[in-house]
């Protein structure tokens, strides 16, 4: 014979959870789900920040690559001229000092041929002489301790990379490569 008490309580056990139950474990999975959603969005972040620094890299050591072959100073001009000669076009840059006060957007790869689908970036590339002994000195472009045209045997190439994301936001710096290069 089943009492009445028995039936209760198994009545009472197939009734499933409470409602305390049911608010407990509800309240665990969202914080569940809201720190798995911030996992994502943290990673999503950090991988788009990782894909502009490998582009970044890749665009300021196509610069280097672009300038590695070329003569310390001008074969005609010799020391007398700083910079791009009149006339001359990146296709025709013949020596480092060329590549000075340079700008390239859409960037340029190591052959000197613009990356148009990379138009966002821009390479901004400076060439300063500096002495080999003091690599150090003349680093403000803007303030230098002597002449550009000072013949010194070494020159600083800066290349800066900056990235803007809409075409109408600010371009920001987001890689930086400077080397120093010696005349044999």
């Amino acid at each position: 014979m089943v009492t009445y008490s028995s039936k209760f309580r198994s009545l009472r056990a197939r009734r499933g959870f409470t409602l305390i139950e049911a608010a407990l474990a509800t309240a665990i999975i969202g914080t569940g789900f809201i720190a798995m959603f911030q996992l994502f969005t943290s990673c999503t972040r950090d991988n788009s920040a990782g894909a502009q620094m490998t582009t970044a890299l890749m665009l300021a050591n196509s610069i280097q690559e672009a300038m590695a072959n070329l003569t310390f100073q001008d074969p005609s001009t010799s020391t007398t001229y700083f910079g791009p000669e009149p006339g001359e076009t990146l296709a025709t840059y013949n020596d480092l000092d060329d590549f000075d006060l340079s700008t390239f957007n859409p960037p340029i790869d190591a052959s000197r041929i613009p990356i148009t689908e990379l138009s966002q970036y821009s390479q901004l590339v400076t060439v300063m002489p500096v002495l080999p002994y003091e690599p150090s000195c003349n680093n403000n472009e803007t303030s230098p301790d002597f002449a550009k045209t000072t013949y010194t045997g070494a020159v600083r190439v800066r290349v800066r990379i900056l990235f803007r994301p809409q075409p109408s936001a600010v371009a920001q710096e987001v890689y930086r490569l400077s080397w120093i290069r010696q005349d044999h």
